[in-house]
């Protein structure tokens, strides 16, 4: 994909509002145990801050109960909320351990899961209960105003933004990664050396 080529036309016709997240995000609450077709995702298996998985779930073998999702949802870690465990997956599975599911009502599944992201959302998550473990608050973030686009297709078009945001951001680190010769070397005869 070229990205210095591409351009965007923003067509921003819709008002934006304030509204509680229980307003437009519904927390699942439906529990099974994992399978081969339901696969558990727990916090060691997703890379925190990046929203990823560190591994193929599907192949994990022990049977974990969890909060089933379809797809359609994104996973908030609300254990020590500060780590940023995040996903947004797109097969079916269970999340076993401290994470909300949340199901967007009226708003684009990609826009929920860059609002998740926001320092607006961190700050109120992490006015936690617990000090050794700190979990989020569920009627505190529930409860709290967020402002949005009123129109779906705009958020569609936001997160959309942020989405080629990363990609760009992840192509430049990975040439990074391997034009600089401090950070890559090879090993040779059990000594370090530059690889220029």
């Amino acid at each position: 994909m070229n990205y210095e080529s591409q351009e965007k036309t923003w067509l921003f016709h819709y008002s934006w509002e304030q509204r509680k997240l229980s307003d437009f995000v519904q927390r699942e609450s439906t529990f099974r145990e994992s399978s081969s077709d339901y696969p558990s995702v727990e916090y060691e298996d997703v890379v925190a801050e990046e929203g990823r998985l560190n591994k193929d779930v599907r192949r994990k073998e022990t049977q974990k109960t969890g909060i089933v999702f379809d797809g359609s949802q994104v996973l908030y870690g609300k254990l020590r909320p500060y780590l940023h465990n995040w996903l947004s997956p797109d097969f079916t599975g269970v999340a076993v351990g401290d994470w909300w599911v949340l199901r967007s009502v009226g708003m684009d599944k990609k826009f929920l899961y860059r609002l998740i992201q926001t320092q607006q959302f961190d700050e109120v998550a992490n006015q936690s209960s617990g000090s050794k473990m700190p979990r989020a608050d569920w009627n505190l973030v529930s409860n709290t105003g967020f402002i949005i686009p009123s129109s779906e297709d705009e958020q569609r078009q936001i997160a959309e933004t942020f989405d080629d945001l990363d990609t760009l951001i992840t192509l430049h680190q990975r040439e990074r990664k391997y034009r600089d010769p401090e950070v890559t070397y090879a090993r040779s005869n059990k000594k370090n050396r530059f690889i220029l």
